[in-house]
């Protein structure tokens, strides 16, 4: 006759059973869901796919912090001739605007020493680019803002499974981020079938990193406009002085010496070297010219730049360029077509130095004026959406 203690063991094990089960096919849907949408293949597969020429897949994580790893992987293999890499100010440059092979390996860049180790990443490859184009963002040289410390690599986030992504998929359904439709649809391998999607990003908001290491944004049509400067939030910073805007007189002799030794390590190399100051949507830069007294920190830039001779572009004001606030992404992202504004005007620079262009100029000339007042230059292998006046401060588009 068993004894109490079985018969309780036995009734323990049932109710667990009976309470886990659920939990376990839920995980394992979880799972498949995650596979089917791109999130648990390794870099190695990512670039296998993403670099077959007979495919145009967008990869766009929602679960890994991998961007350095994986743009210099991609770099490696495709060999480019010239090079783009800065912050994602930087992203809407794209291998279509060049007359040479290019890789964009922004968004790998958020302060000196991160653009330290892409530099670095660059010069270990076998076959070194013929330019580079070295996108800076002002605060990067703020003292206040980045106070300078000795030099470390930064730590490298693996691209490995973790147990916790199972449980991901339950707050990106309570967070509206996902529909039980799209769970359902990914699941059964009906989601996104007109395109070709790597991770949940890429699949739900059709954005994420192309082949080229551009990025296509996620421009939201249904974005409110709130309050009048909502679209330019930047402006209270600038006018407050605070986060990245905090105010500096002049830039940090210690993060100038880093950046001029980036510059001559690739200069060594046989590498010519562009610096762009990418451009602002107008409100933007007309907030940091009437705050100018306190931001001492940029033309401290420029005159040092000039004091080296080094070839720079500065497109802080976009009527430099040409560019409206209708192709910007939002006050401080240049879309597609401000950027190839910003090519053209590099490659004009260059030839009154009797340097070859960059770009098809004639080419890119006849895009910009065609797609002239709009973020993004459309793409059916991204999206067959019409680009609206997202920002609401009255584009035609």
């Amino acid at each position: 006759m068993p004894s109490s203690t079985s018969n309780s063991e036995r009734r323990y094990l049932q109710w667990f059973v009976v309470f886990t089960a659920p939990l376990f096919v839920l995980l394992c849907l979880n799972y498949f869901f995650l596979r089917n949408a791109g999130e648990l293949m390794t870099i190695p597969d990512i670039l296998a796919r993403q670099q077959d020429p007979k495919t145009f897949c967008l990869y766009g994580t929602a679960l890994y912090g991998d961007t350095y790893r994986y743009k210099l992987d991609t770099l490696m293999l495709r060999r480019p001739e010239v090079i783009a890499i800065g912050s994602s100010r930087m992203l809407t440059l794209r291998e279509r605007f060049f007359s040479q092979s290019f890789y964009n390996l922004s968004n790998t860049v958020s302060n000196l020493h991160e653009g330290r180790d892409v530099v670095e990443g660059i010069l270990a490859q076998a076959v070194k680019p013929t330019t580079v184009i070295f996108g800076i963002d002002f605060w990067w040289f703020n003292g206040a803002y980045i106070p300078p410390t000795p030099y470390s690599h930064r730590p490298e986030p693996l691209h490995q499974f973790e147990g916790y992504f199972l449980f991901e998929p339950f707050a990106w359904l309570r967070e509206g981020k996902i529909t039980p439709k799209d769970y359902i649809q990914t699941i059964i391998g009906k989601a996104s079938p007109d395109f070709c999607s790597i991770g949940i990003q890429a699949l739900k908001r059709r954005t994420g990193f192309a082949p080229d290491g551009s990025q296509y944004p996620f421009i939201d049509p249904d974005l409110q406009p709130g309050l009048v400067e909502q679209p330019f939030g930047e402006i209270d910073q600038i006018r407050t002085g605070v986060d990245r805007y905090t105010y500096a007189d002049r830039a940090d002799p210690r993060h100038l010496e880093e950046f001029f030794g980036l510059i001559d390590q690739l200069r060594s190399a046989g590498i010519d070297v562009i610096v762009l100051l990418p451009p602002f949507a107008q409100p933007i830069a007309d907030a940091l010219t009437e705050e100018k007294g306190h931001f001492g920190i940029l033309e401290d830039i420029r005159k040092e730049l000039r004091k080296k001779d080094v070839f720079f572009f500065d497109a802080t004001d976009p009527k430099t360029i040409g560019s409206s606030d209708c192709e910007f992404q939002d006050g401080v992202h240049p879309g597609d077509v401000a950027m190839a504004r910003v090519l053209l005007a590099i490659d004009q620079s260059r030839r009154r130095d009797g340097q070859p262009p960059l770009s098809d100029t004639a080419g890119l000339q006849a895009t910009v004026a065609r797609y002239a007042g709009r973020a993004m230059i459309p793409d059916p292998r991204v999206t067959t959406v019409r680009e609206g006046d997202f920002l609401h401060i009255g584009c035609l588009k």
